[in-house]
């Protein structure tokens, strides 16, 4: 067998394999069912056992030696490389790994936790954060949401060693190293440029959380000093509080999210009627509380998960996921499906947010949501939201990283360091009653898309990247045909059939340069 049916072949038969993973997965977030729990956890296990497949392995690294191949043909043989080489384990192994991950998707989806013994919804805890002013509730919602990090936590600790001992086997030092570099990332570099970020951003922060603090203080009737992670909008705060008056309640309130978002990507000319007709967008018992996008065949059946309420959260999250579909969407079909998929998972992050964003931009709600008239007295404050927003975002996220990473390289319960990492780069007051809990498992992300959150970052990044360069080469507003244009053409089009850096440099002219996104909020 030559190198070209080899690749026939592997691209025939990935495909089948990935669309039955999809395919329940779906089935699983959008129900919580154990029948498709268990369907799913078999097609997973089927999809690594082909990864595993050791002849198969052999042949890619042999072929990878031909110089007679062509970029394309590289290029498959590489990502393939990148996918099989960690699952080259043994059956029991893959049977164990996929097994724990699918039952920490599975409490995820089903777990609620309690207030007062009642049981609570995500969104339920989310509005007691985003409006209750009693801050013994607030305290109550807050710990509701890390109640489930108490039931995961352990699990996915059992994880991490296991992770670590295949990572391990291949001769890397753990597996967040390993998976860096199978992500075509650099580890050291990237902790780099996430460290110059935070050094670049320490006053510019402590500043923007001085005056967040000085406003939620006089809100909650609490000493700055005493003020405490449920004082803040979310769990994580890794969302800006409304400290600002901005009546988006007022403003949603009547409004249909998805008619918004299909307006939003109508302007820049692209259709997304197709992608809402299939997606699965309100809440329900049973179904996964969160929001994700899911290309199910790689040939156009794109879906998002959502769980929509009238409000300001729940569009930038449409507004993001929908970033997702369309990359997907307008990928190039002709390509083989081993490079019909975003180049980088942070360059589909960074398309999602660079629309996610809007909902914190004055030109949308001018432009697209008609309520300039409204909001006329605003302006100023609902563009300050959004630098805010990024900052705060930011500093979660390196957040994550930076535990991420320490986790993987001590191996062990590291409950107590979680609260320092904390307080290092989020400059939050601790609860002393929590250092030894788990409450850094109640994020998802732990579990289930390990060694994934730098790509949030990273995303953030590339998204002022690529909206300084259409500010500047394309379009001063970016609700025109031109804008989709580009983004079509220059980032989803081509696919994985190239890196990052080099996409970047196609489409902006330069490779990943974080100055842009830190120019915009220091």
């Amino acid at each position: 067998m030559n190198h070209k049916e080899f690749l026939t072949m592997v691209n025939d038969e990935l495909a089948v394999l990935e669309k039955e993973v999809a395919v329940t997965y779906w089935n699983l977030t959008t129900t919580g069912k154990k029948d498709w729990e268990k369907k799913f956890i078999e097609a997973d296990i089927k999809l690594r056992e082909y990864l595993s497949d050791k002849s198969k392995f052999e042949l890619v690294n042999k072929f990878l030696q031909d110089d007679s191949l062509s970029p394309l043909e590289k290029r498959e043989l590489l990502l393939l490389r990148n996918a099989m080489l960690p699952n080259q384990i043994d059956k029991e192994t893959l049977k164990i790994v996929s097994e724990k991950e699918a039952e920490i998707e599975s409490i995820f989806t089903s777990f609620r936790g309690k207030i007062d013994g009642k049981k609570v919804t995500n969104n339920e805890i989310e509005e007691i954060l985003r409006k209750e002013t009693d801050s013994s509730l607030r305290k109550k919602a807050w710990e509701a949401s890390k109640e489930i990090g108490e039931v995961v936590g352990p699990k996915i600790l059992e994880l991490v060693k296991i992770r670590n001992k295949i990572a391990r086997g291949f001769g890397y030092s753990n597996y967040y190293e390993m998976m860096f570099e199978l992500q075509e990332l650099d580890v050291d570099r990237i902790h780099g440029i996430f460290k110059e970020f935070k050094n670049k951003t320490d006053e510019t922060f402590r500043i923007m959380k001085e005056e967040v603090d000085t406003r939620l203080s006089e809100q909650f009737g609490v000493s700055s000093e005493n003020l405490m992670p449920w004082h803040y909008s979310d769990p994580f705060f890794q969302e800006a509080p409304h400290i600002y008056d901005v009546p988006f309640d007022e403003v949603f309130k009547n409004l249909n999210i998805e008619k918004l978002v299909e307006r939003t990507y109508n302007s820049i000319g692209m259709d997304v009627s197709d992608i809402l007709k299939r997606s699965d967008l309100y809440e329900r018992e049973g179904k996964n509380q969160h929001a994700f996008c899911i290309h199910i065949d790689r040939s156009g059946d794109v879906r998002i998960l959502a769980n929509i309420r009238p409000n300001e959260r729940w569009a930038e999250t449409m507004l993001h996921e929908m970033g997702h579909a369309v990359y997907d969407k307008y990928l190039n079909m002709d390509l083989p499906f081993l490079l019909r998929e975003p180049s980088h998972i942070f360059t589909t992050e960074a398309v999602a947010m660079f629309f996610g964003r809007f909902a914190r931009k004055w030109v949308w709600y001018k432009e697209i949501v008609g309520v300039e008239e409204e909001l006329k007295d605003y302006k100023d404050l609902i563009d300050k939201l959004l630098k805010l927003q990024l900052m705060i975002s930011a500093r979660w996220i390196i957040t994550f990283v930076f535990f991420e990473r320490k986790l993987y390289e001590m191996e062990k319960n590291i409950n107590n360091l979680w609260y320092d990492v904390v307080a290092e780069n989020q400059f939050l007051n601790i609860p002393e009653d929590r250092k030894n809990r788990f409450d850094w498992a109640s994020k998802i992300h732990f579990g289930t898309n390990p060694v994934y959150y730098q790509n949030y970052l990273l995303g953030e990044m590339m998204a002022s990247q690529m909206d300084e360069f259409v500010k500047t080469n394309i379009s001063s507003l970016p609700f025109k045909s031109e804008v989709g244009r580009f983004l079509i053409e220059k980032i989803f089009e081509p696919g994985s059939s190239l890196r990052w850096d080099e996409l970047l440099t196609s489409s902006t002219g330069e490779t990943l340069n974080p100055n842009y996104l830190i120019n915009q909020l220091v």
